[in-house]
C-alpha cells in the first residue's frame, strides 16, 4: 500500500509490508516474533481474530497439538 501522507523517518515500521502503523492492526502472540504487529489487509483479515493469533512464520514454528 502506497501512503500519500508525510512519514517521519524515525517512526518505526511494522508488518510484512514494512510500513508505519495505520488502520487496524493485529499483534502476533509469539513474544519472540520478529515483526510483532501486522496490518489487517496485509495478512488477509477483515475483522479482529477471536482468541490468539499467530503470523504465518510463527504459526509454522508452533508445535502441533493432537486433536486441534
Amino acid at each position: 500500500m502506497d501512503l500519500d501522507i508525510p512519514v517521519d523517518p524515525n517512526e518505526p515500521t511494522y508488518c510484512l509490508c514494512n510500513q508505519v502503523s495505520y488502520g487496524e492492526m493485529v499483534a502476533c502472540e509469539n513474544p519472540n516474533c520478529k515483526i510483532e504487529w501486522f496490518h489487517f489487509g496485509c495478512v488477509g483479515l477483515k475483522d479482529k481474530p477471536r482468541g490468539k493469533w499467530y503470523c504465518t512464520d510463527c504459526a509454522a514454528l508452533k508445535p502441533r497439538q493432537k486433536g486441534k
